[in-house]
């Protein structure tokens, strides 16, 4: 699932105001960040393989530490922590959510993974494999986002001009990267791909910091 995960980080305003989208935004790809991170050394390991699933070319077969279970509750807990230490307001509320919304990544991904998500060391690995229909998997993608928009919409507002269209261009980035990773050609090599996907997890977060500084909490 990539533009999906969005759709939990628009919505989350409406449990804890005070925290910002910009931080909901990491939080919801904070655990890829960190695979890029492993890619990039080593540590894990992806083959790109054009075909393997209707909606991704990409066959995961070594992510033990950030896609695993134990793994994505492990970073998320440790990002709600870092929220909570930094946070000048509802520093537990907002630890907590943020927590949830980085697990939120591993919940999604647990829909339209193959099986390839380690349930714990040694076990099973878990994943409904949706990504294997385009239609569903495209209409889940789309759906998340547009509730999630429709939710944040609901609990901020404007302070201007800006604030009234960035939502909007924000969502309409969202589908046209997702147009991109449909249409376009897989990437090169493991490294392109954690590079590139980093690169992109830190625009998008600092387009949602345009929103926070352009809409704020309704009363």
């Amino acid at each position: 699932m990539f533009i999906g995960h969005y759709g939990p980080a628009l919505a989350a305003p409406a449990l804890v105001r005070t925290v910002p989208l910009w931080a909901l935004f990491f939080a919801v790809q904070f655990i890829d960040v960190v695979w890029g991170v492993l890619i990039l050394a080593g540590i894990e390991q992806v083959r790109i393989v054009p075909g393997f699933t209707a909606m991704s070319p990409l066959d995961l077969h070594h992510m033990p530490y950030t896609h695993s279970l134990p793994g994505a509750l492990a970073l998320s807990a440790l990002l709600g922590l870092a929220y909570g230490l930094i946070a000048r307001k509802a520093r537990l509320a907002g630890g907590l959510l943020v927590a949830g919304a980085s697990f939120s990544h591993w919940l999604l991904d647990l829909i339209v993974h193959a099986p390839d998500l380690l349930l714990w060391p040694g076990g099973p690995m878990a994943g409904f494999g949706l990504w294997d229909n385009l239609p569903l998997a495209l209409g889940l993608e789309v759906a998340l986002v547009l509730a999630g928009l429709i939710f944040y919409l609901r609990v901020t507002q404007a302070k201007g001009l800006i604030g009234r269209i960035w939502p909007f261009v924000l969502v309409a980035v969202l589908f046209a990267l997702e147009a991109i990773h449909l249409l376009g050609e897989p990437p090169a090599s493991a490294e392109e791909l954690a590079m590139t996907s980093m690169a992109v997890f830190l625009v998008l977060t600092g387009l949602a910091a345009v929103a926070d500084l352009t809409r704020k909490p309704r009363r």
